[in-house]
């Protein structure tokens, strides 16, 4: 399975300089390292919004880091008799 990640704002803004200047979505996406569509898809918001800036992304925000995450599942994983409340005290203090 494949990871997905985020191109940095630079290196969009690159794809989408690579195909105003005429060099095609293929190549720019050779030197990318990434798919066509994703080239693609950039171009198509770059004509459509003026922009290749990442979109805002719904849902609910994260309420802990990605440490505290680690934290959380490794001290679960220690002390396995720990209900939930009182793991979340834990973290808080």
């Amino acid at each position: 399975m494949s990871r997905r990640s985020c191109l940095l704002d630079s290196v969009r803004w690159r794809a989408v300089g690579w195909t105003e200047m005429g060099l095609s979505q293929d190549d720019a996406a050779r030197r990318l390292n990434v798919s066509r569509s994703v080239v693609q898809r950039l171009w198509d918001q770059y004509q459509s919004e003026d922009s290749v800036s990442r979109r805002h992304v719904s849902g609910r925000p994260r309420v802990t880091t990605p440490s505290e995450d680690c934290f959380l599942a490794l001290s679960t994983r220690r002390r396995r008799s720990t209900t939930v409340p009182q793991s979340s005290l834990q973290t808080t203090l």
